[in-house]
């Protein structure tokens, strides 16, 4: 089955689903357009490259958009294939942006502010990665804004605010783990949950370790996936790949994938080894820089997983080192 369907569809009457061409493996960021006679809700953007800012044009004349009103937008998070089109997409529909408050903290750090471009190079350097790696960074943390614009302002949304619609309510969910403060949104009515990146069909979110941000980061996503539990959910619809139907199932996978990692993390440490060393193991396949860097996040993230579970421990030193305790 592809998983990259290429047009828009309408997987649940009254919910559009449109395929927004992004320059990574994934090709596709789904964004939705929840039909409203009281206004259109769209849920994520895409980056801000031509070729999206195209299909959103057809896409606006194929719906009616802009001519029936948008009332707003919600971006999931702060990730550049969410966010990269807000300042797109307030020009367009004159529509508020709306993010959970913390992720609006986070993109405007990363994206106007000075990046935090040194202390990220000192993460990854204490973690075992090679110099020209680090330089890699540098290089992509100025590529990285011209493909995110964010307008003045972005509206703060609330874990658990509720949006009314005319025939159902959007609950805003806040999960964390792929970002710390990602928003996920319950139709009430639909019993459907636009997922953002919390859930995906084929793959595993990236759940990753980064400076000044949650310091456990997958013991967070795990518990928010059981969270979801609790909701009713007919359908989930992920912004990447395939819909899910069976979303508990789907969480149950997840989870069982992330004790079993630990556990092959565990077993690779037959001596002290940096995150780096660990990763270059656990990932197997050729990695360019950028892919490299998210393997060694997302290895530190179990590390530090299993570290304060008391499974394994720590040796900071001009290099972080991890063994068995």
């Amino acid at each position: 089955m592809n998983p990259y369907e290429t047009e828009i569809t309408e997987p649940v009457k009254g919910i559009f689903r449109i395929p927004i061409p992004v320059p990574l493996p994934l090709k596709f960021v789904y964004a939705y357009a929840v039909m409203d006679p009281q206004g259109i809700w769209i849920i994520d953007l895409g980056m801000d490259v031509p070729e999206a800012r195209q299909v959103w044009a057809s896409a606006d004349q194929t719906l009616g958009l802009s001519a029936r009103g948008v009332a707003g937008v919600i971006v999931t998070h702060y990730h550049p294939d969410h966010i990269g089109l807000a300042q797109f997409a307030y020009d367009l529909w004159h529509a508020p942006i709306h993010l959970l408050e913390g992720e609006i903290a986070v993109a405007r750090r990363i994206f106007e502010d000075n990046p935090t471009a040194i202390d990220m190079a000192t993460f990854l350097q204490k973690n075992g990665a090679p110099a020209e790696e680090v330089l890699f960074l540098k290089r992509e943390e100025n590529a990285r804004r011209t493909i995110v614009h964010l307008p003045t302002e972005l509206v703060a949304l609330e874990d658990g605010q509720r949006i009314p619609l005319s025939d159902t309510t959007l609950q805003i969910i806040q999960q964390s783990g792929h970002t710390d403060h990602q928003a996920v949104i319950y139709d009430e009515a639909r019993q459907v949950l636009f997922c953002g990146d919390q859930i995906l069909s084929r793959i595993t979110p990236n759940i990753s370790l980064w400076p000044d941000s949650d310091p456990n980061p997958l013991a967070s996503y795990l518990s928010s996936l059981n969270r979801l539990k609790e909701y009713p959910i007919r359908m989930g619809l992920p912004a990447h790949e395939h819909l899910i139907d069976d979303l508990n199932s789907r969480i149950d996978a997840i989870i069982a994938h992330h004790y079993e990692r630990g556990d092959e993390v565990e077993q690779l440490l037959d001596e002290p080894q940096t995150g780096y060393q660990v990763a270059r193991r656990l990932f197997k396949r050729p990695l360019n820089p950028y892919q490299m860097r998210f393997a060694l996040s997302e290895t530190l993230a179990h590390l530090e997983y299993l570290r304060l579970a008391q499974r394994i421990a720590r040796d900071d030193g001009e290099f972080i080192r991890y063994r068995h305790r």
